[in-house]
């Protein structure tokens, strides 16, 4: 019996690589899926957690800058403490330096004599400076303005000022009152004064001539006799 075969080729039967390719290219696609997603997740956490960390060093910024603050806060807090401390101190020490009798013998060589102090007050501030109150009594309001013009002259007062003044009514025999408020510094001096402290330039005095020394070996000559003195000799009684 013959062979009837046409093929220029022998078969092969390709349908198991075709099924294998298509089961290869099925496996990639998915594992490429998968990748995709797993890339896409991790993308997303990334941001996240950069999200998260930009908000944690934003908190540690504001932290730090509310720390700073507080420090800040503090040290001035303690700065102003101890300013008001030590001006509480100046005032103390300066209410304890105070003079009485001072001020009240300089009170009485300033004011005029037909002048009196009914109310003495001095205040303190926080520096150390001290604000007097005075309440005065004269005959008339004429006292006014001599009593002002004499505490202005004093240099130890200082701003002065009349702050009220109390005319009597009627005929009684009550005096005039007034009120002056003025600036008090004990150590205040007046320019002339200030001038005639300063030390005066001392004129040079000319060198006082020792008398020379004779040289080692020479006899010393004996002085001359002054005249009309008569020197001891032989002879002489």
């Amino acid at each position: 019996m013959g062979s009837w075969n046409f093929a220029h080729r022998p078969f092969r039967d390709d349908r198991p690589l075709y099924a294998a390719s298509a089961i290869l290219f099925l496996a990639g696609a998915v594992l490429l899926v998968a990748n995709v997603r797993l890339f896409t997740s991790y993308r997303r956490d990334v941001a996240d957690v950069r999200a998260e960390i930009a908000a944690l060093e934003a908190r540690q910024n504001g932290a730090d800058a509310r720390a700073r603050d507080a420090r800040a806060a503090l040290s001035s807090y303690r700065l102003s403490a101890l300013a008001d401390e030590s001006r509480e101190l100046a005032r103390v020490v300066a209410e304890r330096r105070f003079s009485w009798t001072g001020l009240l013998a300089r009170l009485e060589r300033t004011l005029p004599s037909d002048v009196g102090i009914q109310r003495l007050q001095p205040q303190f501030d926080k520096d150390g400076h001290v604000a007097l109150d005075l309440q005065l009594v004269g005959r008339s309001r004429e006292a006014v303005v001599p009593t002002i013009a004499a505490l202005t002259k004093d240099p130890a007062f200082s701003a002065v000022g009349l702050r009220n003044e109390s005319q009597p009514e009627g005929n009684t025999a009550d005096p005039f009152q007034f009120q002056i408020v003025s600036r008090y510094d004990p150590d205040a001096k007046s320019e002339e004064a200030t001038a005639a402290e300063k030390p005066a330039k001392k004129a040079g005095r000319p060198a006082e001539k020792k008398p020379a020394r004779p040289a080692p070996g020479k006899p010393l000559r004996p002085a001359a006799p002054r005249p009309g003195l008569r020197t001891p000799g032989k002879g002489t009684p």
